[in-house]
């Protein structure tokens, strides 16, 4: 079994439960993942909660951008008891929150070619363009990207906001533990904001540093890392692809001629 990972200490700093998978992956290739999750999720209330949900049949389409989406999506309308309208079409950012959606018998009507919000919207608006009334379920750090772009095409929508994103404020042992670290992860920029209040991110700018996407990316760049790497697919595997690529291609840069 290929091991291209083996003995590389990676730091996995992605939320339970999803930082699991990430982790079991990384030892699956022979690595040594740490993981220190360094934000966590709670369902978030809001004064139209309770309004929007309950009358899920003025809306034409559904837009989830987030494994999470789905999951505090579901908790409330199971709180509040609603039936889905037959009638609804569901838009999912990636493969991960369209398989979310399958845990709830929910088949996404459109998913992009690209997985990101960006993406999302130039494929969307290029095949529906009267997609009729939109709802757009959000954590609270959720980009704009979106509600902009329904806003300029004139699109009527609304957003709801079904969970918060909190910072983990108490994380102990991780400067003590970043000399032995070969990589940092990190899959949202909230991962990256907790990380530089954590620790003191001189200590670990030039340690390569993984990111899911653009977003992310730009997070770790104005924070101070100087070797940065995003993948092509803003995936969990993609991330892992380019860590085993750098891996490889570093241990050349070694060989003697």
């Amino acid at each position: 079994m290929s091991r291209p990972l083996a003995g590389k200490k990676i730091l996995v700093t992605r939320a339970h439960p999803q930082g699991e998978g990430f982790v079991l992956k990384l030892k699956g290739l022979g690595a040594e993942p740490l993981h220190i999750p360094l934000i966590k999720f709670q369902r978030c209330w809001t004064d139209k909660t309770e309004d929007i949900l309950t009358n899920l049949h003025d809306y034409s389409w559904v837009f989830i951008t987030s494994f999470n989406g789905v999951k505090f999506f579901f908790e409330w309308l199971e709180e509040f008891k609603v039936q889905l309208p037959s009638c609804l079409k569901w838009a999912a950012v990636g493969s991960k929150t369209e398989k979310a959606l399958h845990e709830y018998d929910v088949q996404a009507s459109f998913v992009p070619e690209s997985y990101h919000a960006q993406a999302m919207q130039a494929e969307f608006l290029s095949k529906n363009r009267n997609p009729g009334k939109v709802l757009f379920v959000r954590g609270n750090l959720s980009k704009n990207v979106l509600p902009e772009a329904f806003s300029h095409q004139g699109i009527p929508f609304d957003s709801l906001t079904v969970y918060d994103t909190l910072l983990v404020k108490e994380v102990k042992n991780l400067g003590e533990m970043l000399p032995e670290m070969d990589a940092l992860t990190f899959t949202s920029p909230s991962t990256v904001k907790a990380f530089i209040e954590a620790v003191d991110v001189k200590s670990a700018r030039y340690v390569p540093c993984f990111c899911i996407g653009s977003s992310t990316a730009k997070a770790a760049e104005a924070a101070g890392f100087q070797s940065i790497y995003v993948p092509h697919e803003f995936t969990v595997d993609g991330m892992i692809e380019i860590i085993i690529d750098y891996f490889q291609k570093e241990g050349k840069l070694h060989e003697r001629p």
